[in-house]
């Protein structure tokens, strides 16, 4: 039997605002890569410093699908809210973060398990950010 100990709600408990956002994303989300959305992104809703920057940053992949026709501005928005949930305590700049390539493999693993995305990958990326400069 397997057990999903990372499954946030029971049946009958009334959603919070999170839930609800959470359910909305896995409307459209890849299945596959649930226990990956729940391992690295959900879980943090038990982190209280965690729970502003992780609801911006949800409720902005959840609004995704519709952004995703302006990719290079929907990309540099949601790096900034991955930014912000992952260094919660805002010790990167802009460009430090660009350079961290522990941030950026988040990102483009991002994109893969919210969005099925396998097409990103750091180059373009930065390519695309490098333009923008």
């Amino acid at each position: 039997m397997k057990w999903n100990i990372f499954r946030a709600t029971r049946r009958n408990e009334p959603k919070d605002e999170l839930q609800i956002i959470i359910d909305k994303i896995e409307k459209f989300a890849p299945k596959k890569h649930l226990p990956e959305r729940e391992m690295y992104y959900y879980h943090y809703r038990q982190v209280r410093q965690y729970l502003k920057p992780l609801i911006s940053l949800l409720t902005y992949i959840s609004e995704g699908t519709l952004k995703k026709e302006n990719d290079g501005e929907f990309e540099e928005n949601l790096f900034v809210k991955l930014k912000n949930f992952y260094d919660i305590n805002d010790k990167l700049s802009f460009e430090e973060a660009l350079r961290d390539n522990s941030l950026m493999g988040k990102f483009i693993e991002l994109f893969k398990i919210f969005y099925n995305d396998k097409t990103k990958t750091m180059a373009n990326i930065l390519e695309y950010f490098n333009k923008q400069e």
